[in-house]
């Protein structure tokens, strides 16, 4: 044989091995190419309001036949109204220990969700959670996934201007994509000044320890630590103007005597405290994304609540 014709031949049927055809014989669409839609993420992952209000572009959406084929063609039908026209957008892919998480979008006339969609290893769909949602309510639906693939689903209810409840659930889930509710924080009514604090009750005894506020919903809460070299914190704030959310809480170490550091061991989010004239101010040291909304950082100053007699 002719050795242009056999190197032709060969060129031909490594190309061949190369792809995949569906039955009309054009190129297949395999789950490769699905999971390449989605931005890929790590955890711990967090879904803001302000990212979910964000538009999409039309091409990016997927379409129904794609949908049905990788995930499930009934993901919106119990949320939106039937007849209510609802494209969904690719949001992020994240790798999980027994399941893998796939949030999507799903953009309706007035309201947008997101779904957390999880897959087992093999890309098989298991199972969905609703998990985020933006309205012409005003009402904020949205979640975080820590480094213990525990969800939280965070819903806030505006009551009257300026105040709203909130409640926290959290969710476990099983490597065959079942979820389970594990806990359910309630913060009641954020008018009242009662922001959920899960360090509230702990020892305060270090002359640098207790809540430092600014404003109604914002809150610095600092608890004794295991020995004398290191500090409890929780963070929560809400800036009036924007909207803008942020939390995030752990064990920070003290490098003098009115300083101290935090670093996040799954993330380079980092926050230095300096503590002066019963006031604590913060700023962060590394990137946070992963904790608070795109528009917003962990920054400013808070002052001492008085112990209460």
């Amino acid at each position: 044989m002719n050795k242009l014709v056999l190197a032709l031949l060969t060129v031909g049927l490594l190309a061949g091995c190369g792809s995949k055809k569906d039955k009309s014989g054009k190129d297949a669409f395999t789950f490769e190419d699905f999971r390449r839609l989605f931005a890929e993420a790590k955890l711990p992952y967090k879904l803001t309001p302000e990212s979910l209000q964000e538009k999409s572009a039309d091409s990016t959406a997927i379409s129904p036949e794609v949908l049905k084929e990788f995930l499930t063609d009934t993901l919106g039908k119990s949320d939106f109204p039937e007849g209510t026209a609802v494209k969904f957008y690719p949001v992020a892919a994240i790798d999980g220990a027994a399941v893998n998480y796939f949030v999507v979008k799903a953009v309706g006339k007035s309201a947008t969700t997101a779904y957390i969609c999880f897959l087992d290893k093999k890309g098989h769909y298991l199972n969905r959670l609703p998990a985020g949602k933006v309205d012409d309510k005003k009402d904020l639906h949205y979640f975080s996934i820590d480094t213990r693939q525990v969800i939280k689903v965070t819903n806030e209810k505006e009551l009257s201007a300026g105040h709203k409840a909130t409640r926290e659930d959290f969710f476990g889930v099983a490597d065959n994509g079942a979820t389970t509710l594990i806990m359910t924080n309630s913060a009641g009514d954020a008018a009242a000044g009662q922001l959920f604090n899960p360090i509230d009750t702990l020892k305060a005894t270090h002359k640098l320890s207790g809540d430092y506020i600014s404003g109604e919903n914002s809150i610095i809460s600092i608890r004794d630590g295991d020995d004398a070299k290191s500090f409890l914190f929780f963070i929560s704030f809400s800036k009036d103007k924007t909207g803008c959310k942020g939390e995030l809480s752990g064990t920070g170490h003290f490098t003098g005597a009115n300083k101290g550091e935090y670093k996040d061991k799954e993330t380079d989010c980092g926050i230095a405290f300096q503590f002066a004239s019963g006031k604590v101010s913060i700023r962060e040291i590394g990137g946070c994304g992963a904790y608070r909304g795109v528009r917003c950082f962990f920054e400013g100053s808070f002052t001492k609540k008085s112990k209460a007699k």
